[in-house]
């Protein structure tokens, strides 16, 4: 799976370069359009990201634009190059939610992920778990989502993978999702990713009481190679927040820090899911039905 440059992710890179450099120049996009001998909906076309740019047009946009800066050119370039390309994601096309497929161009190349969950975080979960909780929100194409939700996994394996932090409510492992066999596998993949270098798996107590986001999941990624943070929102309508709303997204990154201080010492986790894990053994080894 390519991780370095997500082709949606570098076609959104593109068409805000191209945007700032035409209103540098003061051009409206029907100066651009006379000027090059296009049509004007081909400019709105290219700069709103729903088409792509050729090597070509990209050129005579810069020329127009009088950017001269070489290493800013090749920098466009190998963007444009890369925003063609089809994203790994697309063949699930038919499992992704609304605004999904913009958050996976950022986690693709995200060097942080730092999240709070009220159920164990989908990248941590295991199949079975993660079905039964698709299964109970009658969510389609199960299997689909399932094989893209283990190839996202699969980047924190790598040597260069991400850093993720996450941050759990208590309840979510006291939860038998799937029954108490699914459950049982499920506390020992938590355990075992958290032991991890790049992984943290932080939990808030129930004797920590209310808290700002009982209701809200959330995710915040972050990359020395961005210039702004990345909010996921997973409340009704999910939602992606980048630059257009950086208030916001600090908002939520000292609501994340604030989650970070009301979790419990490592010691004190690990105690409570080999506590939790224990309780499981002897429980019957059936699984609910879907």
């Amino acid at each position: 799976m390519p991780i370095q440059q997500d082709p949606g992710l570098s076609r959104r890179r593109l068409r805000v370069s191209l945007r700032r450099s035409r209103e540098s120049r003061a051009l409206t996009q029907k100066h651009v359009a006379d000027a090059l001998d296009w049509s004007q909906s081909k400019v709105v076309r290219i700069e709103n990201g729903f088409v792509g740019v050729s090597i070509t047009d990209l050129r005579a946009l810069l020329a127009l634009y009088k950017v001269s800066d070489e290493g800013e050119i090749d920098r466009l370039i190998e963007l444009a190059r890369v925003a063609r390309r089809r994203p790994w994601y697309r063949k699930y096309e038919h499992a992704l939610d609304p605004d999904f497929d913009a958050y996976l161009s950022y986690e693709s190349s995200a060097s942080t992920i730092c999240t709070f969950q009220p159920i164990i975080p989908g990248l941590l979960q295991t199949e079975d778990y993660a079905r039964a909780v698709m299964q109970a929100n009658g969510a389609s194409h199960i299997e689909e989502r399932l094989e893209l939700r283990l190839e996202r996994q699969a980047m924190l394996e790598r040597a260069q993978g991400p850093f993720l932090h996450c941050v759990v409510d208590e309840a979510a492992l006291h939860r038998q999702v799937g029954g108490p066999a699914v459950m049982r596998d499920q506390l020992v993949r938590l355990k075992d990713a958290a032991d991890q270098p790049r992984i943290s798996v932080g939990i808030i107590p129930f004797t920590a009481g209310a808290h700002p986001s009982m209701t809200e999941p959330f995710t915040i990624l972050r990359s020395d190679g961005w210039d702004e943070d990345v909010l996921f929102r997973e409340a009704a309508d999910r939602t992606v927040t980048n630059r257009e709303d950086q208030d916001l997204v600090a908002g939520y990154g000292l609501r994340f820090d604030g989650l970070c201080g009301m979790r419990l010492e490592d010691e004190q986790t690990n105690a409570l899911i080999d506590r939790l894990i224990d309780g499981l053994r002897g429980a019957p080894q059936t699984r609910q039905p879907g």
